[in-house]
Order: C-alpha cells, then sequence, then structure tokens
C-alpha cells in the first residue's frame, strides 16, 4: 500500500486533532431552492428580493432573484452589483409525485440543495465569491472534526432523553416579490445594519 503525503501541512493540537481556522456551515447564511421555485413558478415573471435577517431583526445580507429566457438559469444580484448565473436541476422524486430543485454548484457543477454566501478562510469569512455549495466555500458542519468529553457527552444523552434539542441555527433566507413589503414589516435596511 503506498503512503499518501499530505500536500498542505495542517496544525494539530496536543490530542493530534485539527486546530487551525474553521467554519461552522451552521453559523453562514444559506440560500435553499424554495425561493428559486417562488420565481419559477411566479406567473408574473418578476424578481424576488431574498434577504437573511440578523438576530436584532436587522437585514444582514439580500440579493435579488431572477429569471431568465432559460427555464432551468436564474440570475442572482448581490448587493455589491455582482451578478450570478444560477443553473438549475431537477429530479424525480422515489416515488414519482413531483421533482426536487437542486441547484448546481457554480464551482464544482455538482448538484446542491444549498448554496453559501461566506466562505472560510485564513482570516475567517469572506464574501466575495459569490455563492458556492458547502464543499467549495471550505465550510464544515460543528460535529466535524470535534471531540465529545464525558461531560459533553452527558449533557447530550440527557438532553437528548428529556426531548430536548440543541439548538442550531441555520441561516435561512426570507423572500418578497415586493421590496416594499419589507418596509412594511419594519424590518430596518441595508444601510442601517452596516
Amino acid at each position: 500500500m503506498e503512503e499518501k503525503s499530505a500536500s498542505t501541512s495542517r496544525t494539530r493540537d496536543a490530542a493530534g486533532r485539527f486546530s487551525g481556522p474553521r467554519a461552522n456551515v451552521e453559523d453562514v447564511p444559506r440560500l435553499p431552492t424554495f425561493p428559486a421555485r417562488w420565481v419559477l413558478e411566479d406567473p408574473r415573471r418578476g424578481p424576488y428580493l431574498v434577504f437573511w435577517v440578523s438576530d436584532d431583526e436587522k437585514i444582514a445580507w439580500a440579493l435579488k432573484m431572477a429569471p431568465t429566457q432559460d427555464a432551468d438559469v436564474l440570475l442572482v444580484t448581490l448587493e455589491t452589483g455582482q451578478t450570478q448565473r444560477l443553473m438549475l436541476l431537477r429530479r424525480p422524486l422515489p416515488l414519482g409525485t413531483g421533482k426536487a430543485l437542486f441547484y448546481l454548484c457554480p464551482s464544482c457543477e455538482r448538484p446542491r440543495r444549498y448554496l453559501y454566501r461566506l466562505r472560510s478562510s485564513l482570516t475567517g469569512l469572506v464574501d466575495c465569491f459569490g455563492l458556492q455549495c458547502q464543499r467549495c466555500a471550505g465550510l464544515l458542519f460543528t460535529s466535524q472534526g470535534r471531540y465529545r468529553d464525558v461531560l459533553l457527552s452527558w449533557t447530550v444523552r440527557t438532553m437528548a432523553h428529556t426531548g430536548e434539542k440543541l439548538p442550531r441555527w441555520p441561516w435561512d433566507p426570507r423572500a418578497v416579490s415586493d421590496p416594499r413589503l419589507v418596509v412594511l414589516a419594519g424590518l430596518a435596511s441595508l444601510s442601517e445594519g452596516a
């Protein structure tokens, strides 16, 4: 068996686990497929405002999602003015009762249920590469590469036994067909949130 050598050296802690900078996928805004489905199924064929709200009810990020002439392509415009074409893929559901909608990741071109706004870098999270899948953005799940000590394992088992769940705060967006609805709802504007 041939021994593989790592192309890059990873920092390890005393227990031998990876201990470098990381970004957890649960802490990053994600774009699910429901806004794309709404844009595609809207007979008016107008753009939708998709936005993410922070804990203090201010708009943290936003984008415009609009249909194109091609039924399986959406045009996404970020706050910076950068545009990105998102290819969509429809796959039949197992019982043949409908079709599941997937994004094709712009980087690796694989079908994905979610795309992410931010990317992991050596200095933290950055927002300059457009939308990407979890793998291309370098994001890991919280449970990846973590050791559960005895106390944490006991806490998780106890909470599972009592029916409580550990909170997971996915950054799922909201979407509206008319941006005036955001103002009427009383959400702060992007300029106030910055």
